[in-house]
Formats: structure tokens, sequence, C-alpha cells
């Protein structure tokens, strides 16, 4: 027997593939909080904001609504994920953890909720800040929730790695149907509202249920043997025995993680800086020129379910194909810079009191709909390579250290992508 086939045979089974959609069910569940909230724009910004006499504090919380909840989503996310990599990374509770940050979740999707019953006409204002500080909350408990994810799906083989990845944009996709959904079944934006918000409540329920799941079954407690030996083709220059990880002091092996997945927490930063200075912010502002289909549901299609399907089926394709290795990976990675120009040439309005300045190159729907698929497989087939890369670029004692600096990296190059979406209104219209 080949040692490859004997170290094969001494990775356990996962029957049925009962981890694997453990493990998927949780990658769902990391970003279905902020993709249910993105999905609802239509509802803070044209129903709960739209008031008869905005003020206009109101007027600019209109027009930039989907930035604002982007930066009160994962400013918190980030710093959260940073305070959960540095308290104790490799020997932490992860299971408690994330009990403890879905439930906190599901009670203030609870109170959103709550908002949406109540008429708020007269006090938009104070609307929109409950609305940035519940955004913040859930995501202040999700940076610590996807952190710990990656840190128990680091200790397993890229396949178990990768269905986070899937599962984080299959959320998308799920909350774009579940949108659609609660369009269809509701008479007006406020049941509209209730009805989609509730559905975040059963999904993150079903997250904390799976989570007991891996807790019965110990296997965070198992996961460190059971890693398979498939490293990448092109091995880093560091040498580990050289190092010796496992002696260095705390901020040492974090020092030393950094400088053996630096070119893949690089491209995770840029991959996301593209896709999220692209969607939504921009691409929901893109209408339709041609009458493709129903205006109130073309965003929802074309935009946000296109978007979460591709992306979903961009990740899938990684499970089978993983190419380029890790030291060209970065080419592609740059050659999607030139998605932001494509969008920004489309039909972009940035705001209903903005006129464009510029004129649109790329006129038909098609056009946008073909950049929208290229964009968002792109996106979730190198998204998902940088995050089987990088925990194979170091020592299997600090796999889950590498696994949550790339969690890490995400939420950075999401922060950074939604910032930058805000300078294109300004470059592209005036008042």
């Amino acid at each position: 027997m080949s040692i490859e086939s004997l170290a094969k045979s001494m990775v356990p089974k996962d029957k049925w593939n009962f981890v694997f959609i453990i493990f998927l069910i949780n990658g769902i569940g990391t970003l279905f909080p902020w993709n249910m909230l993105i999905n609802a724009d239509n509802y803070f910004v044209n129903f709960k904001l739209n008031v008869t006499v905005p003020s206009e504090a109101v007027t600019d919380y209109r027009n930039h609504f989907l930035s604002y909840l982007g930066i009160a989503s994962k400013a918190p996310n980030i710093f959260l994920q940073l305070l959960n990599l540095f308290i104790n990374a490799e020997g932490a509770n992860f299971s408690l953890r994330i009990i403890i940050t879905l439930a906190l979740q599901i009670g203030v999707f609870l109170f959103i909720i709550g908002t949406a019953a109540v008429n708020s006409t007269s006090w938009p204002g104070l609307f929109f800040w409950l609305t940035m500080g519940s955004a913040a909350a859930i995501n202040t408990a999700n940076g610590v929730y996807q952190g710990c994810i990656y840190g128990i799906a680091s200790r397993f083989p890229g396949t178990y790695i990768n269905a986070i990845t899937i599962g984080m944009n299959l959320s998308g996709m799920i909350a774009s149907v579940l949108m659609l959904i609660s369009i269809s079944v509701s008479h007006n934006s406020q049941m509209e509202a209730i009805v989609f918000f509730s559905f975040a409540v059963v999904l993150l329920a079903v997250c904390l249920v799976a989570e007991f799941f891996i807790i019965k079954s110990k296997t965070d407690q198992s996961a460190v043997e059971f890693r398979e030996g498939e490293e990448p083709k092109e091995t880093i220059e560091i040498s580990v025995s050289e190092l010796k990880p496992e002696n260095l002091p705390p901020l040492s092996k974090y020092l030393f993680v950094i400088r053996c997945i630096w070119p893949q927490l690089l491209n995770i930063l840029l991959i996301y800086i593209v896709s999220l200075s692209i969607f939504p912010a921009v691409a929901a502002r893109i209408p339709s020129t041609d009458g493709l289909l129903n205006e109130r549901y073309y965003s929802s299609v074309f935009c946000f379910l296109f978007f979460n399907v591709f992306v979903t089926v961009g990740s899938a394709t990684a499970q089978f194909v993983q190419w380029p290795g890790p030291r060209w990976l970065v080419l592609p990675v740059l050659l999607r810079v030139a998605f932001i120009p494509f969008f920004l040439y489309c039909n972009y309005q940035p705001s209903d009191t903005l006129v464009r300045t510029v004129p649109v190159l790329f006129k038909h729907d098609w056009m946008y709909i073909l950049g929208i698929v290229a964009l968002s497989w792109s996106s979730g087939y190198l998204s998902s390579l940088t995050m089987i890369y990088a925990p194979k670029a170091v020592p299997k004692s600090l796999a889950a250290t590498a696994g949550m600096l790339g969690a890490l990296t995400i939420i950075v190059g999401i922060l950074i992508g939604i910032n930058t979406a805000l300078i294109y209104p300004r470059l592209f219209s005036k008042s």
C-alpha cells in the first residue's frame, strides 16, 4: 500500500456526510444575518425611511443606507473577531461561544420584528439608529460565531473548510429566495418585513440545534485527527521544522502564521473589496433599461438572487477544481478589479436625489446580468480557494489560527469594500 493510500485509510469516515452538512449549515448562519438585512433594503429605504417631509439627515440615511448598514455591521464584527482570535484560539471552547452568540442573534432579530410591527413614521431618525444598533449587535455576536466556526473547520481537510464558504454564499441565495417569498405572500411592506425576518429567527435556531449535534458527536474534539494529506502542490518557502512554531510565545505564533499565509490573506482582502464595493450598493442601484422583468422584482432577482446563486456555484466548483495554485492565485484576483468600472458604466443610478453625470456605456440588461454572473462566480470560486489554501500553509497545530485569520480578513475586506462604495456616487453624479 502506498503512503498516500495509507494516509487516506487513516482518515475517519464521515458517514452520510453528516459532519460536512453540519459545517454547511453553520456556514449559512455566519453570513445569513448580513444577507437578511441587505436584502431588506427596499423595506428600510422605501417604506420605513420614506416619510412625507424628510429631514436632510433622513434623506442622507436613505441615499447611503446600504453603506451605513455595512459599516455598522462589519466594524464591530472585526473587533470581536480579533478579540476571539487572541483569547485562546487553539484551546478555546468554541462550541460554548457559538451557542451564546447564536442565542444573542435570535434575540436581536426578534427586536427587529418588533420595530417592523410598529408605526415609526413620526420618528424615522430614531428608527434608523435602532436599525444600525441592531445590525451592530447582531454582527458583534456574529463575529465571534464566524471565527469559531472557521477555527473548528480549519482542523479538518480542505473539503470541510470549503463547506463553510459554500454555506456563507448559499446564505445569500436563501435570503434572496425568502425575500421573493415574503413579497409574494404579503399584502404590504410591513407584513413583508415581519415574514422575512421571522425566517431569520427560524434558520438561526436551526444552526443552534446543529451546534448541539456537534457537541454530542464530539466533533471538535476529534477534529485534530481528522485531516488528510492533501497539501497544495506549491509549498511555502518557510521551513516549519527550523522555526518550531509550537515553541514560540503567543504573539510570535500569530506573526509566524501571518508570515506563512499572507499571500492568501491579501487575496481574500482583494476579492472581498472588489465584490463588496459593487454588491449590493452599486448593483442594486442599476435599474432595468429593457423592461426584462417587473421593476418590483428586477433587483431582487438579477442583483440579489443571481449574485448569491452564482457565488454559491463558484464555491461548489472549488470542491472539484482547485486551479490556479497558491502562488498564481493572485493573477485572477487582480483581474477582477476590472469589474468596478464595468458596473459603474452600466445604468448605475446613485440615488433619487443625485443626477448621473457620466455616460452609460453598457446599456442593456443582458450585459448587466452577465456581469453579475461573472462577478459572483469568480468571488465564490476564488474566495473558496484562498480559504482552502491558507490552513495548509501552516503546521496542523496552528491551522485553527490560520482559519480564524482568514475569517477576520473576509470581514475586513467586506468593510473596506462597503466604504469604497461611498466614493462612487461622488464620482458619477451631482445633486
